[in-house]
């Protein structure tokens, strides 16, 4: 069947990672046609998003991110501006020719606290095996971040809480 609405674009991804045994939870969202969120990867407590803007119709778009911790931001304010931006060049050089994007939110200081990964498609292409890429494609991009401030700044202890309600910083919910 093709898809060619946002409709059957829903019911297809929400079947899909529903025959994976993902936990979905639908978001209420006034700007989206849908807008789940799920475990991936499968039964994690990290999240990503999928959502259809209505403002874009024919647009599929994944979401996830990352809160650094409080650790790493400490030190990224205590780096002169040139070492820092330095380190971001780094990322940004190894990120330039990915297939999905980002966006390091540097706040007014300079400092990056959040960085958001995006995998964007449009429903003339949703299948199965595209949705899946790009879920993976964005979780890559997650842990080479992770693992690009570990390896820079040491890795930070995290606050432990209930498999239930995910661990603070570690993705954006």
């Amino acid at each position: 069947m093709e898809i060619t609405t946002p409709e059957q674009a829903r019911d297809a991804i929400k079947k899909w990672l529903a025959e994976n045994q993902h936990k979905i939870n639908e978001v209420k969202d006034e700007n989206a046609n849908f807008h789940f969120e799920l475990d991936y990867p499968l039964g994690s407590q990290k999240r990503q998003r999928v959502i259809q803007p209505k403002e874009y119709p024919g647009l599929i778009v994944l979401l996830n991110g990352v809160s650094l911790a409080p650790e790493h931001v400490e030190k990224l304010k205590k780096m002169k501006d040139d070492k820092r931006e330095g380190f971001y060049s780094e990322i940004r050089d190894d990120l330039i020719f990915a297939e999905n994007s980002y966006d390091m939110d540097l706040g007014d200081e300079g400092v990056a606290k959040q960085i958001q990964f995006s995998y964007e498609f449009y429903i003339d292409t949703l299948t199965k095996t595209h949705l899946f890429k790009g879920l993976l494609l964005n979780h890559r991009t997650l842990l080479y971040i992770v693992t690009k401030f570990n390896d820079k700044f040491g890795t930070p202890v995290m606050p432990t809480a209930p498999k239930e309600q995910g661990i603070a910083g570690t993705t954006l919910q």
